[in-house]
Formats: C-alpha cells, sequence, structure tokens
C-alpha cells in the first residue's frame, strides 16, 4: 500500500504509477498526439501503457488496496520504494525513510537542513521523465510532487513564479485565463518545473532558445551554511546561471520564476520532403518560421518537416490564404478551406492498420481485433507494429518506416490551435532515446553542419543495416547563458555577433521497447538495450566528434568515454566553477547521484576544484 503522501502524488501526476511486487495498478498517461489527437487506448496495449509512466513504489500491498491494512502491513510497505523511469529504462530501489515527499516549503528547508547536519543523500527528483534516470540515486532522493503552487502570475514583469514540483501543463493551465503561455515547450508537458530547466529541456526554434534561458529568479534549498538562497542575474550573476541548470546538484530548487509571452494561436504545417529538398530548404525554412521540426525516416528518402507559426504573423511564403490587408498589400489566414484534411483519418492510418493486420495474421494471433485496431491512434499502431516483429530485424524496420512515410504522406497539411497544444507532440511508448547538440552557424548564416551530421548519420545506418526505426529527429535552438547548457556558447560573454547570434542543431534516435505483455521474459528489452547502447549511441558518437557535440543532460549514460567527453566538451573553466559551486552550496554531497559524481568528482573532494 502507498503512504498518503505518495498516494497522493501518484493520483495527482498522470506519469506516476504505482508498482507492487505481486501487481500493477495502470495509471492515466497524458496522450499529446499532434496529428489527430487520438484517445490511445486499446485493451491489448493495456501493460504498455501502464509501464510508460515514472512511478513510485512500495514493495507490499498492491497500490490503494481496498482492504484495510494491519500494524504487520504497514511494516511491510515501508521496506523498500521503487521509482521507475518514464522509458522504463532505469529504475531505483531505496530502503526505508530514504525517499520523501515534503508537504510545504518548510518542511522541504527543514529536511535538507537535517540532511546537511547529518550527511544524509537527498537526491531530488521531479517527474522521473529523464530517459537515463539523472535524478536517481539509492542512497536517499526527494520528491517535490506536493509542491506544485503557482505563486503568482505577474502581467506587468510577464513572469510567473511557481513552486518547483508544479507540473508544465499546471503552469499552461494558470496562464491560459490571463492570456499568457511559456515561451516555448518541450514534447512533453508533464515535467516538473525543477526538472524542465535543471537539465536544460528545450523546443525547437531558432530564435529561441532552450527552456533554462527563461528562468530569471529561483528559490534553492541548499544543505550548506546558506540554507535557503534567492538567486537572480543581478544577485548572483554567474552562480544564477550555474543554479538554473545545475542538474540538482546545486540544492534543491524550490521556486522558480520564469518569463512568459502573449497566449496565441499556432497555425501548423505538416509536409513530407525529399533528403535533398530538406537539405537545401532549410535556410529558408529556419529563416521564415518560429518553430521548424524536421523528422528523417531511415531507409526512405523522405523528412517529415512540422513548421508552427503565429495565427497573426504567418509568413508571405508559408501556409494559408492569401488576402488583402486592407493597407493596399496582401496577408496571410488560414481559411477552413486550408485546414481541412486532404486525407481523412481513417485514410491516414490505413497503411499502419493494413500492415499491423497482416502482422498478426502471419503469426496466427487474434490478440487485437478490428475493433480494436479501429481505436488506436498513430503512435499505437507504430508501437504495436514494431513489437509483432523481430525488432532487431533490419527487414521488419524498413517495412515499419516505410507505412510510416505512407502515414505521413496522407497527414500532410495545416492545422491551427493553441501554441501549448501545438508545441508538444505524440512521443510514443517505452523507449530508449539518445539526443546530442551541436554548434550549426548563426541564426543568419547556418552553415552545413546541421545536414552534414544527419547525413553522415544515415550513411553509416544504411550501409551497415543499423535497426533504426523513424524518426531521427532534428530540432533547432538560439544559445543558452547557462554554462552546464549544451547549447552553451561558453564562459565568455556574450558580445560578438556569433555568440548572440549562435545557432545550435539537436538531434535525437530511438530504439522502441516492447510493452511487458509482449515481452514477459524481457529478453527482448535486453537485446534491444544492447544494441542500442552498444551499436547505435557508439555510432552518433563517432559521427558527431567532429561536429563539437554534446549529449543532452536527460539522455546521457554512464557509456565508456563519457566523462573525458563532457570534461573535454565544456572546459576545465567551466568543470571548475561547477565543482566550486558544488563545494559551496552541497559540501558534503548530499546532492550527488553516480553519474555525476563520475563526471565531476564528489563535491566533498577538494582536489575537484582545480
Amino acid at each position: 500500500m502507498l503512504s498518503t503522501a505518495a498516494a497522493r502524488s501518484a493520483l495527482r501526476r498522470p506519469f506516476a504509477r504505482a508498482l507492487s511486487s505481486r501487481a500493477a495498478a495502470p495509471a492515466a498517461v497524458v496522450v499529446c498526439d499532434d496529428v489527430q489527437n487520438d484517445r490511445r487506448w486499446a485493451a491489448a496495449l493495456a501493460a504498455s501503457a501502464a509501464l510508460m509512466a515514472a512511478g513510485v513504489a512500495h514493495h507490499s500491498q498492491p497500490a490503494l488496496a481496498e482492504a484495510p491494512a494491519t500494524d504487520k502491513e504497514e511494516e511491510e510497505e515501508e521496506e523498500s520504494t521503487t521509482i521507475l523511469n518514464w522509458s522504463g529504462t532505469h529504475a531505483v530501489d531505496l530502503p526505508p525513510g530514504a525517499y520523501r515527499e515534503p508537504e510545504t516549503q518548510t518542511e522541504l528547508a527543514q529536511l535538507v537542513s537535517q540532511a546537511y547536519k547529518e550527511g544524509t543523500h537527498i537526491r531530488p527528483v521531479g517527474s522521473a521523465l529523464s530517459p537515463n534516470g539523472l535524478a536517481f540515486d539509492s542512497r536517499g532522493m526527494v520528491g517535490l510532487s506536493n509542491l506544485d503552487r503557482v505563486v503568482e502570475v505577474n502581467k506587468k514583469e510577464m513572469t510567473v513564479t511557481v513552486e518547483a514540483g508544479a507540473r508544465v501543463s499546471q503552469v499552461l493551465d494558470a496562464l491560459r485565463p490571463h492570456g499568457l503561455t511559456l515561451p516555448n515547450l518541450a514534447s512533453i508537458a508533464e515535467q516538473q518545473i525543477g526538472g524542465f530547466v535543471s537539465v536544460g529541456a528545450h523546443g525547437t526554434g531558432a530564435a529561441i532558445p532552450p527552456c533554462d534561458e527563461f528562468v530569471v529568479g529561483l528559490t534553492l534549498a541548499t544543505p550548506s551554511p546558506f540554507g535557503v538562497v534567492k538567486m537572480t542575474e543581478e544577485s548572483h550573476g554567474p552562480l544564477f546561471r550555474l543554479a538554473r541548470l545545475g542538474l540538482g546538484g546545486l540544492g534543491i530548487l524550490s521556486e522558480v520564476t520564469l518569463k512568459v509571452i502573449p497566449a496565441h494561436r499556432l497555425v501548423e504545417q505538416t509536409i513530407v520532403l525529399s533528403r535533398s529538398d530538406a537539405k537545401e530548404q532549410l535556410p529558408t525554412l529556419l529563416k521564415r518560421h518560429k518553430h521548424v521540426r524536421y523528422m528523417w525516416i531511415p531507409y526512405e528518402d523522405a523528412v517529415v518537416v512540422v513548421t508552427n507559426d503565429p495565427e497573426d504573423e504567418l509568413p508571405s511564403m508559408g501556409p494559408g490564404t492569401e488576402v488583402s490587408d486592407g493597407k493596399g498589400g496582401t496577408k496571410k489566414i488560414v481559411t477552413v478551406d486550408d485546414i481541412t484534411p486532404r486525407c481523412s483519418r481513417d485514410e491516414q492510418l490505413a497503411p499502419l492498420r493494413d500492415m499491423l493486420r497482416k502482422l498478426l495474421a502471419s503469426k496466427g494471433d487474434a490478440s487485437l481485433d478490428d475493433e480494436t485496431i479501429a481505436g488506436m491512434g498513430f503512435g499505437d499502431l507504430r508501437d504495436a507494429i514494431l513489437a509483432s516483429g523481430n525488432m532487431l530485424d533490419p527487414d521488419h524496420i524498413k517495412k515499419c518506416n516505410a507505412a510510416e512515410r505512407q502515414f505521413w504522406e496522407r497527414a500532410q497539411g495545416i492545422e491551427a490551435a493553441p501554441s501549448d497544444q501545438k508545441l508538444q507532440f505524440d512521443c510514443g511508448g517505452q523507449q530508449w532515446v539518445y539526443e546530442v547538440c551541436f554548434p550549426v552557424g548563426t541564426y543568419g548564416l547556418p552553415d552545413d553542419r546541421s545536414m552534414g551530421f544527419v547525413e553522415e548519420l544515415l550513411r553509416e545506418i544504411e550501409t551497415s543495416g543499423l535497426p533504426a526505426p523513424s524518426p531521427i529527429e532534428q530540432r533547432w535552438t538560439s544559445a543558452s547563458t547557462s554554462p552546464l547548457s549544451p547549447a552553451s556558447v561558453g564562459p565568455v560573454a556574450r558580445s560578438s555577433y556569433e555568440s548572440k547570434n549562435a545557432l545550435f542543431s539537436w538531434v535525437g534516435v530511438i530504439m522502441y521497447l516492447p510493452s511487458e505483455d509482449l515481452d514477459s521474459t524481457s529478453y527482448r528489452r535486453e537485446f534491444i538495450t544492447e544494441a542500442f547502447k552498444e551499436k547505435y549511441c557508439p555510432l552518433v558518437r563517432r559521427v558527431g566528434e567532429k561536429y563539437g557535440m554534446m549529449c543532452h543532460w536527460a539522455k546521457i549514460e554512464d557509456d565508456e568515454g563519457v566523462v573525458e567527453s563532457v570534461r573535454s566538451h565544456f572546459g576545465e573553466e567551466t568543470v571548475n566553477a561547477f565543482n566550486k559551486a558544488r563545494q559551496m552550496y552541497d559540501p558534503k554531497g548530499v546532492l550527488s547521484c553516480p553519474l555525476l559524481d563520475k563526471i565531476f568528482g564528489a563535491s566533498s573532494d577538494d582536489d575537484n576544484l582545480g
């Protein structure tokens, strides 16, 4: 049975799921299908949906059991706590009392103060969405899901102050009545704000920085003589920039103040280009559109291009219908004809449904009937197709990718909706993800590295026969002034044109994992994990070395050479500055985790101060 705080947390967080040594209770899963916003459910995939969530478990009774607990059962429920990340790729077991969920700012401050006095580990964790489990540490963790208040919406200053446990979706809901929204979003809106900024989450937009750059003020509960520290750029300068993307290593973020912008609707256009056309048009697309996203389909000469622009600022050469602006000129608007799909939903999904039916029929598998398949959206169909064959067979992956291409060709068109709906998208089922970031010139003059990297990567994939499912996703942002951002311009002042207008590309690769009901022995997951970590990731790193790449902090794994690569990328000055800040605000190293310690050294080790 879950403790009161944990049960409340599991019910509050859409990505939470309760685990037990005896049973697993499925929880609601947030859906963000950017094509149809379908209801993603299917009876045969229920286990997959349940597994897609991060959660907290006490190893004893099933979650929310109906029978009242006896004293013996109450003792058993405190045996251990297990936290599983959203991707289902990392889990951590904590001993009794090692996982805490404070309910007030005062309780958090007291908990951190006590940890400092006793040297007790308190690694902060948010929604556990990081694919690499960056927040996990078996020595002790603190969850912030109860600290989720929206403290203040300041329309005059165009800021919002929230507790760090508030989810991005909650903040968006709170801003909506005020006609405001966040400047950009990552793919999933269920991240807690603390984690959202601490790992440098990002959306896409050549003139828009990663999300840590939106932070204008923060409050840290530090296990140090400094206690609770409030920071702004004006008050703390370099320390503030380190703390806002601090990887949970300088204190536990308790409050964050973020920039906001006026709420607006976006017009989204989805088109499919050949690889050569995608390469040729990229410089124009990056300048013309506010948001641009590429989805490359391995083994297919097809790139899905998704652009988004404010409805009242549509580019003259972009989507929509040209009309008079009443001033002797013209402007673009979106009409009913513009947003009318060329193909119906059934026509769009037909290639995927047909392929799934053929795969099931070839195996004599009757687990999914026509009614169930008809109720599945794009993401569920892709997951089921992949899992219905050998997910490491290049021929199977090629067929899956070909069907996905047909879907996107039929799904081309224009949609219009509030920005917080269009900037989220379907992330698929459980998966391994590896994403890297590298500089690609400036906003005014992007260089050829964006295309060079992907072209070389695809050439290696297709020559070697690597079973790479779609998509290879590519996004772009401007630079961040946070020293530890993968999109950082370095420890120099942003005074030059190149630093002020620096452009970065983010490229992510993926391998999906079968759900538990389709892999009861976990052998398939083990083989896919081995292929991803020993073949796909090393390939991305090898190709990316000459491009000056750095892995996304939430997706970096503890692989061979990671320490040298990261320290070399950021340089001695930045590494030493971060370690000095750790020594100041976490002198006993109670906030660290194995990966952080491996890269930067233990914060209590004076030898790491340079």
